[in-house]
């Protein structure tokens, strides 16, 4: 099966007002966050109009702190809302024919213990239901932020989940820039989640950032930047994505430039054909960051990237 190269709704657009067209990709990732579909209830109206597009679709699910207080998702607590609200995301996924629904592990309720073992109790459930519609739940990798704790962050915790979980239509979706943020603030390679989980990853979600916590102040954090525009090596990534079973590579932006968001998807099609090129990343803004004390960061010179051997 080819790899399909999708995108983010939030950039799409038909649903959006995005910079992308839906034709343009081979692939939607829906967030229930943007798409206006999933209120209190399923519009099932605004359901039909995105099914007009006629595009294959992953689903994102809400996840805590979702806009409509009804259809938030805390996988940290035994709730029964949890069930109901992912039930619906079920039926819109069955609806436009997806394979895969992304979830959150998300945040830690007071003891940490506890909201580990009621997210395996939600994700053993979450996989029974998903099953009946023939769906694979798909754990994404997360990073701390806004001063909680959050679970499901590094490597070998989301390898300990999908151990324990037992479910084979639970799988890993890697995302790249979560990934950086984590390996960087707690000083491991990035590399280390294909190490454990290249098994398990599906789909990926890619994007740049310069893998500084938004903690140290406004631009930082999960910027969701074009490819090239922060400072992930993608040499590397792209070397060991070709050992994992990933099915798609869906572009996760924050931007209304068309040229920066064709310019990504243009990349990671050339990769998927395998006719990526020494210069992929030439001019695209990659940055150098190198830390002059005191949390203070200097942005270098552009960088061109080596050639990548597939």
């Amino acid at each position: 099966m080819t790899m399909k190269i999708g995108a983010n709704s939030q950039i799409i657009q038909e649903i959006s007002n995005g910079p992308l067209q839906a034709g343009e990709v081979d692939l939607i990732e829906l967030s229930m966050k943007h798409s206006g579909i999933l209120n209190e209830t399923i519009d099932y109206d605004r359901l039909e109009e995105i099914y007009s597009l006629n595009t294959s679709f992953s689903i994102h699910a809400p996840c805590t702190g979702y806009r409509y207080p009804g259809t938030s998702i805390d996988f940290g607590l035994r709730d029964e809302r949890n069930f109901r609200v992912m039930e619906d995301v079920f039926q819109i996924a069955s609806y436009l024919d997806a394979e895969y629904v992304i979830v959150h592990g998300d945040k830690v309720n007071g003891d940490h213990r506890g909201s580990f073992l009621n997210l395996i109790y939600n994700l053993t459930h979450l996989s029974k239901m998903a099953e009946e519609y023939s769906l694979t739940l798909l754990l994404e990798n997360l990073h701390n932020k806004n001063g909680f704790e959050r679970m499901g962050i590094k490597p070998m915790e989301l390898l300990q989940i999908i151990r324990l979980v037992n479910r084979d239509n639970l799988k890993i979706v890697f995302d790249v820039g979560h990934g950086n943020l984590t390996a960087n603030q707690h000083n491991f390679d990035i590399l280390e989640f294909f190490d454990y989980l290249s098994p398990y990853i599906y789909h990926m979600h890619i994007h740049d950032n310069i893998g500084i916590p938004a903690f140290m102040g406004p631009g930082y954090g999960d910027q969701h930047l074009p490819i090239g525009h922060g400072n992930i090596d993608f040499n590397r990534i792209f070397r060991r994505i070709k050992e994992t079973k990933t099915k798609n590579l869906v572009l996760e932006l924050k931007t209304n430039s068309r040229e920066d968001a064709m310019k990504s998807i243009g990349i990671l099609k050339d990769f998927r054909d395998g006719e990526l090129r020494k210069n992929a990343f030439k001019d695209s803004g990659f940055i150098a960051v190198k830390e002059i004390g005191d949390g203070i960061v200097d942005l270098d010179t552009p960088l061109e990237a080596e050639a990548i051997k597939i």
